[in-house]
């Protein structure tokens, strides 16, 4: 796309260095919904080819907005990507401008190539509630291996006070996830169909609503490699190397690692899948429960994409 006109966009908490593949100027813009909305609208949609940019914990959305509202395409950059792409050009020294003048140059010479699907967006608050969860989650955890092994009173009794607080945020939270949700009629009619799959409950059904709004756009193959639960082989010459997976989106692949260990209990087809891995072609039971957390989500994306339930859900009864 030679006629296109490509943007890196390097975000900070309070401003984001804007940089064009067509001039070497560097723009700052204040990171405020205002300012990036006034940005933003000075832009061409048609003479846009892409906007890069890099998740930054959620300092991005301001920009994200702002160029969904003006109808410009974007790209969410992974930072390893960025990383790869600075070593091949070369370039040693870091700054904001210099960032946003490589992320204009990825966004021309590599992702123009790869014919990116257009970017779905999540829902913000049903995300920040999923991520809220898990971080509950997190602690509750962490302040029950701490009561597990300590001897003293007063620092069991501290600890089993932070715990019942914990608890109350959590149901909190739950709740809240669960009415958001039921509020909104696409989201409930979702859910239910995702949780028609044995082994699929609310948390990891909230979690694929709220994190993964690509489900049901794409490929089996896409939405692994998404997630990254898709094996990268390892080869080289005469040595065959061990296939692994990860990048993508690990909380999302923390939920479905408790999934597919409840599937595997309940799920006769993902227990037959299990069964078959580390009985017949004597795959360690780790590797086996990597490829029915795959064989999961590849499952609820085509349950999303076909929008109907799982075929081999029993029938409620009348």
């Amino acid at each position: 796309m030679p006629d296109k006109l490509f943007i890196g966009a390097d975000v900070a908490q309070d401003w984001i260095d804007i940089a064009t593949t067509r001039s070497g100027r560097v723009q700052r813009v204040a990171n405020t919904p205002g300012d990036l909305a006034a940005w933003a609208a000075t832009l061409e949609p048609a003479r846009v080819g892409l906007v890069a940019f890099e998740p930054t914990g959620g300092l991005e959305r301001p920009l994200r907005r702002a160029l969904v509202a003006a109808g410009v395409a974007f790209a969410r950059v992974h930072p390893n990507e960025v990383v790869a792409f600075r070593a091949c050009r070369g370039v040693k020294a870091k700054t904001d401008a210099l960032d946003a003048r490589l992320l204009a140059d990825f966004a021309a010479t590599e992702l123009s190539q790869r014919g990116l699907a257009p970017l779905v967006e999540a829902d913000d608050a049903l995300r920040d509630l999923v991520a809220r969860r898990r971080q509950l989650v997190a602690v509750r955890h962490a302040e029950r291996c701490r009561a597990s092994r300590t001897t003293t009173a007063a620092v069991r009794d501290s600890i089993e006070a932070v715990l019942a607080r914990l608890t109350r945020q959590l149901d909190a939270i739950e709740h809240a996830i669960a009415a958001h949700i039921k509020a909104n009629p696409e989201l409930a009619r979702m859910a239910k169909l995702l949780q028609s799959f044995t082994g699929c409950g609310p948390v990891l059904a909230a979690t694929l609503l709220g994190e993964v709004p690509e489900l049901g756009r794409l490929s089996g193959k896409e939405i692994a490699a998404l997630i990254g639960l898709a094996p990268c082989n390892r080869d080289s010459g005469k040595r065959a190397g061990r296939a692994t997976t990860g990048h993508g989106r690990p909380g999302v692949r923390q939920v479905l690692f408790n999934a597919a260990r409840c599937a595997i209990r309940c799920n006769p087809v993902m227990r037959a899948i299990f069964e078959r891995l580390t009985q017949r072609n004597g795959r360690p039971g780790k590797v086996a429960l990597t490829a029915v957390m795959r064989k999961t989500l590849v499952t609820l994306n085509a349950i999303a994409r076909e929008g109907k339930p799982w075929r081999y859900a029993k029938a409620e009864p009348a």
